[in-house]
């Protein structure tokens, strides 16, 4: 078990009322994962989320999900 910093760390915006699904999180992650030159998980991946914060970007409503590797 790891303690400390997590692998992957993703933020994801979407408009106000939608909500990433599991896949959504567990692709974003994965993604990270390839731009950090880590090999890709073995099996499913343990995340945890944050969210969501409602934020507004050029005028447009939006919700804000944190995602991190366990």
């Amino acid at each position: 078990m790891r303690s400390g910093t997590s692998i992957a760390f993703v933020l994801i915006r979407l408009p106000r009322g939608e909500r990433p699904s599991h896949e959504q999180f567990a692709d974003a992650l994965n993604e990270d994962r390839q731009r950090l030159h880590l090999p890709p998980s073995n099996g499913a991946i343990e995340f945890l989320t944050a969210g969501p914060y409602a934020i507004i970007v050029d005028g447009q409503e939006l919700d804000e999900y944190v995602a991190w590797e366990r």
